[in-house]
């Protein structure tokens, strides 16, 4: 007797000794939401039900969200995790304590961002990110990720990422970071991201997406760091007053390209029905205070944010690299094609503006490019990725000049482009360049320009591409 007495007390005085943090995550959820926007959907066990203000999350969910739609989770161990609009989210594995601890996700769809918590960054080799097509672990806190079938991006606020392709060496059922010789490293760049295409061996470093930087610039509100109370009113379950604004300012990832052309570098065409001006919906929701992030890293004060009106896609499907626009997605009724190319389509809306002297000389920054090496011989293709770029456009004298450094596996390749402009916004090359280019201006001011380039090399070689470009300030 006295015997099974010393052991209840052993085992209560174990129990009192743990880390209170541990013990409750043992026996509590993953996290809980504290925000939403519309009205996402939980599956658990079979069952669909609607996800509210105050839900506790645990390993088995699986968040879906719709157009306008978001869920705000904040961890157990006071990580954040934004499930964005048209994305799913499968929580596999979250726990730590005396079961040890696992932290893996799966999303299979969509955009979501993440900051990771106090747990998670103590067991960094604990961690995993799978997507349809690569699995990701972490060297840092803040990222963003971009999927769907086909191809992944992923960029960094603050920390780092590695990201591989899956293959024999790095299975989806796998726990933790891959790190073999087909791992790639990013670190905190929101002018940069990584992309794996499915069919890959490895991911490519390529100039950052509108998409995610735009997600990267999210603040969410100071109320989402407080504790949600279950059953609040609808109208206060963001934790925020609604007000009057414009639908094209929320993050919305449909809403700036759709997944087909975001994910290969182009921007492609945004939601076929245009939003109302000053329809009423709820304002972004900011990030918890408690979070240890840096300061937002801006976008360059050069670039002036507009909403999109050139689409472009490749529109051919090349060996192992999928086609990325439907050529009749991007050349609608009320679009206006600009070019058809080989391998590249590109519109932009109709519209009556003209671009007069008065506007002078403008320069560009490349905000998109998506490019390829094609032999002709062999059939073999790569992707490229620009090292160097730029693009003035003279209005006042009617002419344009651009310059592309482009990174071609074992070689860098140079494309350097000039010709005419005309008041409609259409510009093409020169008789004397050996590349073909066929472009244009659009929005307000000159805000935006794209074209594609076509370019047979000495090699039996076809350089071709696509860019977007906004107006610096």
């Amino acid at each position: 007797m006295l015997k099974r007495v010393a052991q209840y007390f052993f085992y209560i005085a174990v129990f009192l000794s743990a880390p209170h943090s541990v013990l409750a995550q043992d026996l509590a959820n993953m996290g809980t939401v504290v925000a939403v926007i519309g009205q996402p959907t939980l599956h658990r066990n079979g069952q669909v039900q609607m996800i509210a203000k105050g839900d506790a999350l645990r390993e088995g969910d699986e968040l879906h969200t719709a157009e306008q739609t978001s869920v705000y989770i904040r961890t157990f161990d006071k990580g954040f995790i934004a499930v964005r609009p048209d994305s799913v989210l499968l929580i596999e594995q979250y726990h730590a304590g005396s079961r040890g601890s696992q932290f893996k996700l799966q999303l299979k769809s969509g955009l979501m961002r993440s900051v990771t918590g106090q747990e998670v960054q103590k067991d960094k080799d604990k961690y995993r990110l799978n997507t349809p097509v690569a699995a990701i672990g972490l060297r840092g806190t803040d990222f963003v990720v971009f999927t769907d079938d086909h191809a992944t991006q992923v960029a960094v606020q603050k920390g780092g990422v590695v990201i591989e392709p899956f293959s024999k060496a790095c299975s989806i059922e796998m726990g933790g970071p891959c790190q073999g010789s087909n791992s790639r490293e990013l670190f905190a760049s929101t002018a940069h991201m990584l992309e794996v295409i499915r069919g890959q061996t490895v991911a490519v470093q390529k100039d950052s997406s509108p998409v995610l930087q735009k997600e990267l610039l999210n603040e969410l509100p100071k109320e989402a760091s407080k504790e949600p109370q279950k059953g609040a009113p609808k109208a206060a379950a963001l934790g925020v007053e609604q007000t009057q604004v414009n639908t094209a300012d929320l993050s919305n990832a449909r809403g700036v390209a759709n997944s087909n052309s975001v994910i290969d570098g182009s921007l492609a065409k945004s939601a076929s029905v245009k939003p109302a001006e000053n329809t009423l919906l709820p304002i972004p929701v900011p990030m918890p205070p408690d979070v240890d992030i840096p300061p937002l890293v801006l976008i360059p004060p050069a670039l002036t944010p507009v909403i999109p009106s050139i689409y472009w896609g490749r529109w051919q499907t090349l060996a192992s690299l999928p086609a990325t626009a439907n050529f009749g997605d991007i050349y609608k009724d009320g679009q206006e094609l600009v070019n058809a190319g080989v391998y590249y389509v590109m519109s932009r809306d109709r519209t009556d503006a003209r671009y007069g002297p008065e506007l002078g000389a403008v320069n560009f920054q490349m905000a998109k490019h998506d490019g390829i090496i094609v032999n002709t011989l062999n059939g073999a293709v790569s992707a490229t990725m620009a090292k160097e770029s730029s693009l003035q456009i003279n209005f006042a004298a009617q002419t344009f000049n651009t310059h592309l450094l482009l990174a071609a596996p074992g070689r860098d390749i140079s494309l350097n482009v000039k010709g005419a402009v005309e008041s409609d916004g259409h510009f093409l090359n020169g008789a004397v360049s050996e590349a073909q280019l066929r472009g244009v201006v659009s929005g307000k001011d000159a805000g935006e320009a794209g074209y594609i380039y076509y370019l047979p090399t000495n090699n039996n070689e076809i350089l071709s591409g696509g860019t977007y470009w906004l107006r610096k300030k």
